[in-house]
């Protein structure tokens, strides 16, 4: 009886000392469960802009990231809710994502972003504007080429 006694009261000793000192389990992260993992996106470049595309490159720092790409908005601080591409691979944290279906002769405000789990991370913001409508050309086109002539010599 006395050794149940000394076992309750050890034990109701170590739980109150762990609710007192605040002690929260850890995941395999290495992270406590009530944290949310950190990450860090920079925004670096917008590339080859055409008139209704343009690539955004970024890099991520942090782990582990379950989706990452860039979004775009024809207002500040455009969100996932926004237009957004999701860049594809897995494999780094660095990375491009084409945005596609923009309109000719727009401004862009873009930022890139990352995923964990529930958690978006944003870039900073860079803003762009596409170039007017290309010209589309007829490959069909003989326009300065010289036309042979097939007419027979007499004999």
């Amino acid at each position: 009886m006395k050794t149940t006694k000394l076992f309750f009261a050890v034990t109701g000793f170590f739980l109150a000392f762990i609710a007192v000192s605040g002690f929260k389990p850890v995941h395999e992260s290495g992270m406590n469960s009530t944290e949310k993992a950190s990450l860090t996106v920079t925004t670096l470049k917008v590339l080859d802009i055409k008139s209704t595309r343009a690539t955004c490159t970024f890099s991520i720092t942090g782990s582990p990231v379950t989706e990452k790409g860039a979004c775009c908005s024809q207002s500040p601080n455009p969100t996932i809710n926004s237009k957004k591409s999701v860049a594809p691979g897995k494999q780094t944290n660095n990375g491009s994502a084409i945005m596609s279906g923009l309109k000719p002769e727009t401004t862009y405000y873009v930022r890139a972003y990352a995923k964990n789990g529930a958690n978006v991370f944003y870039g900073n913001e860079l803003t762009f504007t596409t170039p007017a409508a290309e010209e589309k050309t007829n490959s069909n086109s003989n326009f300065g080429q010289k036309k042979e002539s097939k007419s027979g010599g007499s004999k």
